[in-house]
């Protein structure tokens, strides 16, 4: 099924917003997605009939509110084509690799790439021992390097993302995948910038660990998703004990609960789950082949758009087919920030400035901090337009 543009956008209420008297240009997509009306009324669907937690009465809203957070988690899991017993609900990505990265042995050997976010990063440097593979000129990840540091350093994970959230870069899954399974090693994949823009299979991929926050779907902030395959969530160590994880407490001991319920303490956000299984949903019907055939084509428009603007440098790769929906860009003679605020007070545009939390990536390959202009499902080619004339309008006055 083809986008429809308008259908699309009308279902994103906060784009009636204006910002500075101006319609808003959400280019930050990488940050965090919008939310669809079918996210939002699912929430407040909770406050006002359920309003209840889940898993701790036999009253019939208590068990409606279990029932409810149940379906939910088939129907996320369904996304991805995992089982429902795979899959956990954390509070984001970072608490799911940290959950993993606190399982592991302390001597545990992990492998990764210098081009990651700072939670894919963090966790594993904190928790074992972490050799990150370094970038090639254009972001991508060295391959070469990558094999060889596998086969000398045979980690017992390999945990990268399948977009870089900096660059855009679209990393070459399969191939890693691959490789790191014929060393003998697990694979994590944060799939946070690709998880709202092309389909994912975990079971065509092969990975062992996947995660993403619900809030990079279109979904509640506060909820995110562990995937662990087969019966690799038995593995993990709990991170927090309390209630809900226990089948029995006694003062010299207590017993654990089974998999999922001993790895999510205390009560949940089920209203948030409950929102990102909407969040799949309204993703499922606009069939997620659409949705990255209409945004690969907003890419390359965006790219040439930009690429005409005096001043402004892409950064990343040249090729479209290693791009996922996120253009890094520095204009010649002003800091990332200063170009980003003027873009909002000038023409209501809405970018990231910064490292984007990826400060080694950046530095090492020796890149001040850049602008960064992501896309969503919602956008259209004349916010792109606008996008490259405001940033004509701000080269024009520079020397």
């Amino acid at each position: 099924m083809a986008i429809d543009s308008d259908t699309v956008r009308e279902a994103f209420p906060v784009l009636k917003r204006r910002v500075n008297g101006r319609s808003v240009v959400y280019l930050d997509s990488a940050a965090t997605y919008l939310k669809p009306k079918p996210v939002i009324d699912a929430v407040l669907g909770c406050y006002q009939e359920l309003a209840c937690t889940v898993g701790r009465g036999v009253h019939q809203m208590a068990e409606e509110s279990s029932q409810r957070y149940e379906e939910a988690r088939t129907t996320i899991a369904s996304f991805v084509n995992a089982d429902p017993d795979e899959v956990i609900f954390v509070k984001n990505a970072t608490e799911a690799l940290n959950l993993v990265a606190k399982s592991l042995a302390r001597d545990a050997v992990v492998l990764g790439s210098i081009g990651e976010h700072h939670s894919n990063l963090l966790p594993w440097s904190e928790n074992a021992s972490f050799h990150p593979v370094g970038l090639q000129d254009d972001g991508t990840i060295d391959l070469s390097a990558f094999e060889a540091a596998l086969l000398r350093r045979r980690p017992a994970l390999v945990a990268v993302s399948s977009i870089g959230n900096a660059f855009g870069v679209i990393h070459p899954i399969e191939q890693i995948i691959g490789l790191a399974h014929a060393a003998g090693s697990e694979v994590l994949l944060d799939v946070n910038q690709s998880i709202a823009h092309a389909p994912l299979d975990v079971r065509a991929m092969d990975c062992d660990y996947l995660c993403f926050s619900g809030h990079k779907l279109g979904g509640p902030t506060g909820v995110g998703v562990l995937y662990a395959k087969g019966d690799r969530l038995s593995r993990l160590r709990p991170s927090l004990l309390g209630g809900g994880v226990v089948e029995s407490v006694g003062m010299n001991g207590h017993v654990l609960a089974d998999v999922p319920m001993r790895l999510e303490a205390g009560t949940p956000a089920f209203e948030a789950v409950i929102g990102l299984a909407a969040a799949c949903d309204y993703f499922d019907e606009l069939g997620m082949e659409a949705v990255n055939y209409w945004e690969g084509k907003l890419l390359g428009e965006m790219i040439e758009l930009l690429s005409s603007v005096p001043r402004v440098a892409i950064m990343g790769p040249e090729g479209l087919a290693q791009r996922g929906a996120i253009v890094p860009f520095h204009v010649d003679g002003l800091e990332a920030h200063a170009v980003a605020r003027m873009l909002s007070n000038r023409a209501g545009i809405c970018v990231r400035s910064g490292f984007h939390c990826a400060q080694p990536a950046h530095e090492s390959l020796s890149w001040r901090p850049t602008v960064r202009a992501s896309l969503g499902v919602y956008n259209t080619s004349a916010e792109l337009e606008a996008l490259a004339d405001a940033l004509r309008l701000i080269t024009a006055n520079l020397r």
